[in-house]
Formats: structure tokens, C-alpha cells, sequence
């Protein structure tokens, strides 16, 4: 069944970039049309297999950065590491939340909790961010994600990975973000995020549906920045390494970077973003990638829930 599954979403979810065909950013353009203007942001992910990096995750981080520096050097992409703690780790919490069975994710909805650290200690809001994924992106713009009581934020987001035999493939997500006190999520269930976004309470789930947490301890870290071209300015690069316990040892790495802005107007940044990830994994597949590492679209809550195409 989840190989059906993943036939399907192949075929019909994602935008995928064939040999000879015209660049993703352009199908995408096309596909999508007058809606581009929804798009607020894009951001390329690169998966990377812990056990083919350092064991200790500072070097892993310094050895990803220096490989893949190498390969934005050969395409004429800067690539400025920060003079002052380049390799700093900052500690987060990402908790999903859904029921044993992911009948959320099923439905293509994704409920997430980030909680980060200030001082050694957890900080207090956590940011909730309640999202739209996993389908056609006309299904993905349609969802509204309307929040009550509380301010929010909406974005829609192109996101970049690696697709089978290399190709490049695109998916969107849509989400809600906003910020509470852990008080004010109560027990965490549907209800509880429903008070917030009642559109959760209209997917045929009984508000009393109990939520189960699968937690990402996460270690991040952003060693400077990268200058594409069409850009006003340098985009931050990020690196991230996720583990199942608290100081585990990480299960997935990513290396990532992405902006935001009018999507239609950031053609020369599109074309050279695709170009990068299309050398990593060319240059760095085998060295670094993980394994199969197109049946996860570059998604690491993929890897967390085990939900492979």
C-alpha cells in the first residue's frame, strides 16, 4: 500500500524535473500561474546520512560546510563563513503532534511545536505552526488555516530536494504560525489545537482525538552565509542535526538555505539554488547523502515519522 501510495504522490503531488525539461522553477511557474503571488519563500534541503560523517556533531557540521563550500566554490556561488563561532550549536525541540496511526498527515495536515533554548533553559512561548502538505499544490493553496485568538502568520513555501535518479523535485507547504505558553496548549490534543485553528476540528476526526508526540531533539547551527545572484542581499546557510533522545546520536542531517520574496522576480537565484543542489547530489551523493535519499524529498519530519514514498 505505501508503495501505491508513493506511486501516487509521485505522479500527482510534487513537481519533478525531468532530463531535457525546462527548469523546475519554470514548470512550476506554469503550473502554477496566477497563484505564484501566494508564494513567500523557497528553500533547498539536502539530506545527509550520519554515519558517513564524524561521529561528534561539531566536526560533522564542519565537514558538510566545507564540502559542500567546495562545490558552491567550482560554480562561482560565495559561500563566507562568520569570523566568530561559525560552529555554534543552538539547541531546539520540534514535537509533532498526531494520532498513532498519522491520520493528520494522511489528511495532509502537520501539527508542529518548536520550542527553543535561552540560556541552557527552555524558552517560553513555543512557536506552534500548524501546516498543509502532502497534496496537489491547488489542495495545499486551498487550504485557509484561519486562526482564532490568537496573532499568526501564514506563509507558503516551494520546497526543494532530491528526487529519484537525481532529479530535482518540488513540493509546497502551507502553515500558520503563532506563538503560546505551554498553559495555553493544554493537553495537546485535537481540541486544544483546534481551539486555535478550527479548521483541524472539520477533517472528520472527533475533537476528543488524543494526540501522540514524536519529538525531533535537534542541533543547529549556521556557519554564514551564501550570495546568489538576483538576491538583495546573503542568505544564511543552516545545518541540522535531529536525534529521537536527548542528546542521541543524530538519526538525519540537513544542509539547507532559502529565501523569501516575490517568487516570479527571483528567476537568477532559482536557476542558481537548482544548479547547487543539482552538483551536491552529483559531487556529494555518494559521500554524503542518505541512503534512498529520494524517498524522502529532502524532508526530515519524513524521516522522524518513517513515511518514505
Amino acid at each position: 500500500m505505501r508503495k501505491i501510495f508513493g506511486l501516487l504522490f509521485l505522479l500527482g503531488l510534487m513537481t519533478a524535473l525531468p532530463a531535457g525539461a525546462a527548469d523546475l522553477y519554470q514548470q512550476n511557474l506554469s503550473q502554477w500561474k496566477g497563484q505564484v503571488k501566494e508564494i513567500t519563500g523557497r528553500e533547498y534541503k539536502f539530506l545527509v546520512a550520519p554515519e558517513k560523517v564524524n561521529a561528534d556533531v561539531t566536526e560533522a557540521f564542519r565537514e558538510i560546510w566545507n564540502q559542500t563550500k567546495a562545490v558552491a566554490d567550482s560554480l562561482h556561488i560565495v559561500m563566507t563563513e562568520k569570523k566568530k563561532d561559525p560552529f555554534a550549536l543552538a539547541p531546539t525541540i520540534k514535537t509533532y503532534f498526531d494520532t498513532p496511526d498519522l491520520a493528520l498527515w494522511k489528511k495532509g495536515y502537520l501539527i508542529r511545536v518548536t520550542t527553543n533554548y535561552q540560556r541552557g533553559y527552555p524558552a517560553s512561548p513555543v512557536r506552534v505552526s500548524v501546516k498543509s502538505l502532502n497534496g496537489p499544490f491547488a489542495k495545499v493553496f486551498a487550504a485557509r488555516l484561519e486562526t482564532k485568538g490568537v496573532k499568526s502568520k501564514t506563509t507558503v513555501e516551494d520546497n526543494i530536494g532530491i528526487g529519484k535518479g537525481g532529479q530535482l523535485v518540488s513540493y509546497l507547504d502551507k502553515s500558520t504560525n503563532f506563538s503560546l505558553t505551554r498553559g495555553e496548549l493544554g493537553a495537546m490534543n485535537l481540541a486544544d489545537f483546534g481551539a486555535y485553528v478550527p479548521e483541524l476540528l472539520q477533517l472528520g476526526l472527533p475533537a476528543d482525538t488524543k494526540l501522540t508526540a514524536h519529538v525531533a531533539y535537534g542541533v543547529r547551527c549556521r556557519p554564514g552565509h551564501m550570495e546568489l545572484p538576483g538576491l538583495d542581499r546573503p542568505l544564511s546557510v543552516s545545518m541540522e542535526a535531529w536525534s529521537r533522545t536527548e542528546g542521541g546520536a543524530p538519526f538525519v542531517y540537513d544542509f539547507s538555505f532559502g529565501y523569501d520574496g516575490d517568487f516570479s522576480r527571483q528567476i537568477e537565484a532559482h536557476k542558481a539554488g537548482e544548479k547547487l543542489m543539482q552538483a551536491l547530489n552529483a559531487r556529494l551523493g555518494e559521500k554524503l547523502a542518505m541512503k534512498d535519499v529520494h524517498r524522502w524529498l529532502g524532508s526530515k519530519v519524513r524521516v522522524l515519522l518513517d513515511q518514505p514514498l
